[in-house]
């Protein structure tokens, strides 16, 4: 039996949207048609796939309110971070509509040959796998270059986000998206693995961690399909003793706390010399004691949200 997605809000632990397990039987309906869909839109020019695009971003930036607070109530988003994340979101569709021509031009290379160039066609349905941390500035990253590109998108979001990957699909059926062109696949973690081995899927980008990515550039290059990997990391913030300290202790608080430090580019290790470690521990221990957590409708931009649950 094919289990439901769960979202729990994280401040809460109480359960705000399930969504159903995609079956066999969506599986084959949603790569089917993602198929069929590339054979027409591989045939697009760049202006027809921006025209979408664009369209997209505005019907975004129209929802605003209601993508921000999904967001927050599935995964903990502040919910002015969140705000800010559509707009991002909006922006990453309108930059590749207006910047893919350039970007995907054939390059002439000198060689001693009658001509050589680079040149750069669609290659078909491409799976996204992705992350709960940001997850519609993350699809977007993913399937905006991809579209423009004259590929087909089907999207595999984090069991966490269900509301918010049906919410992304539905902005693309809102807008009049051929059909086939975009669409949300809310399959198992467990049932990624078949779906990538299908022989629909032409590649898969996968944004998450070192392990998963491990397993997921496995198995693509098991089935010889390109895979595009975006893996965890560690940053460090290094702090000299010469450094301006409550300056260094804004920086960091601000990188630590943004998004609840669910981020790649969050400080996760701060090295510090040992003349200044305890005036900076005391100046960090002051800036985030004065941080609350908020529930899911709390407008305060002061507060922060709880970023995980249980699970």
């Amino acid at each position: 039996m094919t289990a439901d997605l769960t979202a729990i809000d994280p401040s809460t632990g109480q359960v705000v949207r399930t969504v159903p397990a995609a079956g066999p039987e969506l599986v084959e309906s949603t790569l089917a048609r993602a198929e069929a869909g590339y054979d027409r839109w591989r045939r697009t020019g760049f202006a027809e796939r921006a025209e979408l695009l664009r369209a997209v971003a505005a019907e975004l930036r129209r929802g605003t309110a209601d993508y921000a607070m999904m967001m927050t109530e599935e995964m903990g988003k502040p919910i002015t971070e969140a705000r800010g994340e559509v707009e991002k979101a909006a922006w990453a569709a309108e930059h590749y509509a207006d910047h893919a021509a350039e970007y995907l031009a054939t390059e002439t290379v000198a060689s001693d040959a009658t001509r050589s160039y680079v040149q750069y066609l669609p290659i078909g349905p491409v799976l996204g796998v992705l992350p709960w941390n940001a997850p519609f500035w993350l699809a977007f990253r993913f399937c905006a270059p991809a579209l423009m590109a004259g590929n087909t998108c089907v999207m595999k979001h984090d069991p966490h986000v269900p509301g918010c990957a049906a919410a992304i699909a539905g902005a693309f059926r809102a807008v009049g998206a051929p059909d086939g062109v975009f669409a949300s696949l809310p399959v198992a973690t467990a049932d990624v693995e078949a779906v990538i081995r299908d022989r629909r899927i032409r590649a898969v980008s996968f944004t998450g961690s070192g392990r998963g990515g491990a397993a997921v550039a496995a198995v693509a290059a098991s089935e010889i399909k390109p895979a595009v990997l975006e893996l965890g990391g560690s940053d460090p913030c290094i702090v000299l003793a010469d450094a301006d300290l409550e300056a260094a202790a804004d920086v960091i608080a601000l990188s630590r706390i943004i998004n609840a430090g669910q981020s790649c580019i969050a400080a996760k290790r701060i090295i510090v010399e040992r003349p200044v470690h305890d005036q900076l521990v005391e100046l960090l221990h002051t800036r985030f004691a004065a941080r609350q957590p908020a529930s899911a409708g709390h407008r305060d931009r002061g507060r922060r949200r709880h970023l995980c649950d249980r699970r």
